[in-house]
C-alpha cells in the first residue's frame, strides 16, 4: 500500500506541473440544409497563413463541437461530412484565454455523384467527455480483420481474460451494451458472441464508469456500449467489409451493411458472415495434500490441447417510419445462427510421491452446439412541443437457444507398461432455451434553458429452461445407463419492475445531476429431480449524483456517487456439470445472491487533454469463481459463490493530443488495489495486491492516403477475486492503411502479437488448493482488410435506435468451452 501511495503522488504531481499551460475555447454548431444536426462532422483548425494543422474535432449528436486548448492566432475552420459539401470559413482570430463561438454552420447537400468527394479526416482515437470514453473503432488500423473482443482489449482500462470476461478498472461486472441495448449474454456466451462480430461492424465504444438513474442498475464497474455503424445520410448507400485473418488457423470476418433513406422512410440491414478458428492450449498442475499415511501429496502434471471453429452468420434489419415532424415509429428483428465446435485432448500424468508418474489419464472431449437467437424491438418517440419535451417506448423479445452435446472420454493407464486400468465414459445432451420481454418507456420535460427532469419505468420477464440428460457407460452390463448423478432439469423465472427519476440542473460554473432508482426483484428456480427449490423477493433504492465545476476555461472538476448491483449470470446458477475430463469440470451455483456495490469517482479534466480520475470502490457478497478440490478423489471443479467484501481504490490517467500534424498519440494508466475479505472454502480470505495496466497508440498519418499505426498494452500482476495472481501479461500491434478506388474503399494490414509474448501464466495457493496454470491461444495474426463505400448520400441525420432491454441479456450463458 505504501508504493501505491507513493505512486498516487507522483501521478498528481505529474499532473499539477502540466496544468499551468493555457489555451482558448472554440465552439460552434453544424446543421444539415433542413436544420437537422449533423453528427460525427469533422471540424479541422489550420493556421491562416501556413496552413499548418492545429486541431481536429468531431462534432457530437446535436451537431456541436467545443475544440480548447488553442492558441492566440489566425485561424481558418473547416467543416466536412460524407454526403455533403465541405464548409471553409474565414479568417478567425483567436484571443488569449478566451471563448469563440461561431456562428451556425449550415452544410449544403453533395452532388449525387459522389465519385469526385475525398475525406481525408480522420476520428480522434479517444475521446475523453464528461460522462463517458469514446472510442473511435476505425482510428485503430489494427482492429483491421480483428473482432469486437480485441477492440475491447485495446480500449482505455478495459482487460479481458483468458476466458473472455471484461473487466473495467481492475473491477469484473461491466454490462454490454450493443446500440443501446443489452445482449442478454454473459460469461462464455458473451465472449463467444464478442469474438464472433467483426470489427468492421463497431463504428465506437463507450465506456461509462458510473451511469445515471436511467440506466439499469447492474454492472457494479459500469457499463460498455458497442455502437455498430449505421447508414445517417438520405438515398441509398452502405458498404461492404471483406477479411482474411492468418494465425495458426485461418478466419474470416466478413459483413455487408446497406441503408436506404427518403422522405419520412429509413431501412437498414447488416449481414454478417464469420468464420473463427483457432487453438486453446492449457497446462495445469495440481498438488493434493497427503492422506493420513502418506508423507508425500500426489500431482497432477496435466496438459490440455483444444481446437475449435465456428460459422457465425447473423441479420440485423429494420426500418423507421416519421407519421409527422413530431412522430417516429421504428421496427427492428435480429438474427444469429452460429454452429460450432470444440474438441480437445488431455493427458494428465499422475505422481504419488515419485519422481516417475504411477498412472495417467487420457482424456478426449467433444462439445458441438447450435447457437441460435431471435430478437425484435419495436420503438416510438413523440417530440410533444418545441421546448423538448419527449416522450419514447421500447418493447423487446429476444429468444436464445442451443442444443449443446458433450462427450468425455476417459481412459487410465498404469505405467510404465502402460495398460489400461479404468475407463470413465461420459454423454450429455444440454438444451437450453431462454426467452426475455421487456418493455420501458422514458419521458424528458425541460424546466427551463438550465435544467430538466427525467423519468421512466421498466419491466422485464425472463424465463430459462435447462435440461442435462447424461449417460454413463456401465462396464459390467456393457450398455449405456442415465447417470442419475448429474441428470436434472433447471428451471428459473425473473421479474424485474423499474423507476426513476433524474433531475438536471446547470448553473454559472456549476453542472448538476442527480436521479433515484428503484428496482423490485422476483425470481424462483426449481431443480426437477431432486425438488430443490428457491425464491427471492427483495426492493432495493440504487442513488446516483453527479456534480461538475469549471475552475476557469482549462480546467473542470466533477465527482460522482453512485450505487450499483451485478445479479448472477442466469447459467452461473445452473448446477449442470461442463466436463474437460474425469477430475476437471466447471458447474453453476444456484444459491448465488446478487452483489451490490458504492462507487465514487473524483476526477479533473485539463483543456480536454489530459483526464484524471480517482475512483473508490466498495463490493459486498463478490460473485467470483472459486476452485473445489477433493483430495481422496483427486477431483477439482469450478464454480461461482459470493466470497468477500472487495474494496478497489485506483487512479487513472489519459492523455489524448495531436504532438504533430502527421502523429496522434493516446495514452492511459491505471494504478488500482484491489483488496479482498472474507471466506473461501471455509478458509479466511484477507488479500491484498496493488497493480498497474497501461494502453499506447500512435497514429500516423503519410500523405492524403496513406496511414500507420503502432499500439500496445501491458498489465503487471494481478489479482483475480483473491484467488488466482495472474503474472504480468501484454503485446503490442502495428498496421497499414491506404485510402485506394478515390477514397470509397480503405485497405488496412494489421499484425497483431508478432513475437506471440501474449499468453496466461498465473497459480493459486490457497487453502488446500496449490495449482500453476498456463494458457495459450491463437493469438500472433496477420489480418487483410478491404472495406468499400458505396451508394449516393444526400444528408440527413437518422434518430438512434435503441431497446428496452438493458439488463437481463448480459446475464445468459450456456457455459460452452469456446
Amino acid at each position: 500500500m505504501k508504493k501505491f501511495i507513493q505512486s498516487l503522488f507522483f501521478f498528481l504531481a505529474t499532473v499539477t506541473t502540466v496544468m499551468a499551460q493555457q489555451g482558448t475555447t472554440l465552439k460552434g454548431n453544424v446543421k444539415d440544409p433542413t436544420g437537422q444536426p449533423v453528427e460525427a462532422a469533422t471540424i479541422t483548425l489550420l493556421e491562416s497563413n501556413s496552413k499548418k494543422l492545429i486541431k481536429i474535432g468531431t462534432t457530437d449528436k446535436e451537431g456541436n463541437f467545443e475544440i480548447i486548448q488553442l492558441p492566440a492566432a489566425a485561424i481558418l475552420v473547416q467543416v466536412s461530412a460524407i454526403g455533403f459539401e465541405s464548409f471553409n470559413s474565414n479568417e478567425v482570430k483567436l484571443s488569449d484565454n478566451a471563448i469563440v463561438e461561431l456562428p451556425a454552420v449550415q452544410l449544403k447537400a453533395a452532388e449525387k455523384n459522389l465519385q469526385g468527394v475525398t475525406v481525408t479526416a480522420r476520428k480522434p482515437m479517444v475521446e475523453v467527455k464528461a460522462d463517458k470514453t469514446v472510442v473511435n473503432v476505425d482510428a485503430f488500423i489494427s482492429n483491421a480483420g480483428g473482432t469486437a473482443l480485441d477492440v475491447l482489449e485495446k480500449a482505455p482500462g478495459v482487460s479481458v481474460d483468458r476466458d473472455g470476461n471484461i473487466s473495467l478498472k481492475g473491477k469484473q461486472g461491466v454490462i454490454v451494451l450493443v446500440d443501446g441495448k443489452q445482449t442478454y449474454l454473459g460469461g462464455q456466451d458473451l465472449a463467444n458472441l464478442l469474438r464472433n462480430t467483426p470489427s468492421n461492424q463497431l463504428e465506437t465504444v463507450e465506456i461509462m464508469t458510473q451511469p445515471s438513474a436511467k440506466y439499469d442498475a447492474s454492472g457494479n464497474s459500469g457499463i460498455i456500449n458497442i455502437r455498430t455503424k449505421k447508414g445517417r445520410q438520405n438515398g441509398f448507400n452502405g458498404s461492404i467489409n471483406l477479411g482474411f485473418v492468418q494465425g495458426v488457423y485461418p478466419k474470416s470476418p466478413n459483413s455487408i451493411n446497406i441503408n436506404y433513406k427518403k422522405d419520412k422512410l429509413t431501412i437498414f440491414s447488416t449481414l454478417s458472415y464469420s468464420y473463427w478458428a483457432g487453438f486453446n492450449d492449457l497446462d495445469l498442475v495440481r498438488k493434493f495434500s497427503p492422506k493420513a499415511n502418506e508423507t508425500i501429496g500426489s500431482v497432477f502434471d496435466q496438459t490440455s490441447k483444444g481446437k475449435f471453429h465456428s460459422h457465425n452468420l447473423s441479420l440485423r434489419t429494420g426500418m423507421e417510419y416519421s407519421i409527422n415532424k413530431k412522430t417516429t415509429i421504428g421496427f427492428q428483428v435480429n438474427g444469429t445462427y452460429n454452429p460450432r465446435e470444440f474438441k480437445a485432448k488431455s493427458v494428465a500424468l499422475i505422481y504419488n510421491g515419485g519422481s516417475d508418474p504411477e498412472s495417467s489419464n487420457v482424456a478426449s472431449s467433444l462439445n458441438k452446439d447450435t447457437w441460435k437467437n431471435f430478437g425484435s424491438n419495436f420503438n416510438f418517440r413523440k417530440r410533444l412541443d418545441t421546448t423538448g419535451r419527449e416522450l419514447t417506448a421500447d418493447l423487446d423479445f429476444i429468444w436464445y437457444g442451443t442444443n449443446a452435446l458433450q462427450t468425455s472420454d476417459n481412459f487410465t493407464y498404469l505405467l510404465p507398461q502402460n495398460t489400461v486400468s479404468d475407463s470413465f465414459l461420459l454423454r450429455g445432451d444440454l438444451p437450453s432455451d431462454i426467452r426475455i420481454y421487456s418493455f420501458k418507456t422514458d419521458y424528458v420535460h425541460p424546466l427551463n434553458k438550465t435544467s430538466k427532469l427525467e423519468a421512466g419505468i421498466k419491466s422485464s420477464y425472463v424465463t430459462t429452461d435447462n435440461e442435462a440428460a447424461f449417460r454413463i457407460w456401465d462396464n459390467h452390463g456393457k450398455d449405456w445407463v442415465t447417470d442419475l448423478s448429474r441428470s436434472n432439469q433447471f428451471i428459473y423465472e425473473e421479474n424485474i419492475n423499474a423507476a426513476y427519476v433524474n433531475y438536471n440542473k446547470e448553473f454559472k460554473k456549476w453542472a448538476l445531476q442527480t436521479g433515484l432508482r428503484l428496482e423490485h426483484t422476483y425470481a424462483k428456480g426449481k431443480q426437477i429431480v431432486n425438488n430443490d427449490r428457491f425464491i427471492r423477493n427483495y426492493v432495493q433504492l440504487f442513488p446516483t449524483i453527479f456534480a461538475s465545476y469549471k475552475l476557469n476555461e482549462k480546467n473542470t472538476l466533477t465527482a460522482n456517487y453512485g450505487r450499483r448491483i451485478e445479479r448472477p449470470n442466469y447459467q452461473d446458477m445452473n448446477p449442470f456439470q461442463f466436463f474437460l475430463d474425469q477430475y476437471t469440470f466447471r458447474m453453476g451455483n444456484p444459491n448465488l445472491q446478487p452483489q451490490f456495490t458504492h462507487n465514487v469517482e473524483l476526477s479533473h479534466n485539463y483543456k480536454g487533454i489530459i483526464n484524471t480520475t480517482l475512483n473508490y470502490t466498495r463490493t459486498t457478497d463478490v460473485i467470483n469463481d472459486i476452485l473445489k478440490q477433493n483430495d481422496t478423489t483427486k477431483v477439482t471443479f469450478q464454480t461461482k459463490e459470493n466470497i468477500a467484501t472487495r474494496r478497489n481504490i485506483g487512479i487513472a490517467i489519459s492523455y489524448n493530443q495531436p504532438l504533430t500534424k502527421w502523429w496522434t498519440v493516446s495514452l492511459y494508466g491505471n494504478l488500482f488495489n484491489n483488496y479482498f475479505e472474507g471466506f473461501v472454502n471455509n478458509t479466511p480470505l484477507d488479500a491484498s495486491i496493488t497493480s498497474f495496466m497501461g494502453n499506447v497508440n500512435n497514429q500516423f498519418k503519410f500523405a492524403k492516403t496513406w496511414g500507420a499505426e503502432l499500439s500496445g498494452f501491458y498489465r503487471t500482476k494481478m489479482q483475480d477475486g483473491g484467488l488466482i495472481i495472474a503474472r504480468p501479461m501484454g503485446m503490442f500491434s502495428f498496421g497499414l492503411s491506404k485510402q485506394v478506388l478515390k477514397s470509397k474503399g480503405t485497405l488496412k494490414l494489421s499484425v497483431t502479437d508478432p513475437f506471440f509474448v501474449m499468453r496466461f501464466s498465473g497459480y493459486t495457493q490457497f487453502g488446500n488448493i496449490d495449482t500453476r496454470i498456463n494458457a495459450r491461444w491463437d493469438n500472433r495474426r496477420v489480418a487483410l482488410n478491404f472495406s468499400y463505400r458505396f451508394g449516393k448520400a444526400n444528408g440527413g441525420p437518422q434518430r438512434r435506435r435503441t431497446g428496452s432491454a438493458t439488463d437481463e441479456q448480459n446475464r445468459v450463458g450456456n457455459n460452452s468451452q469456446q
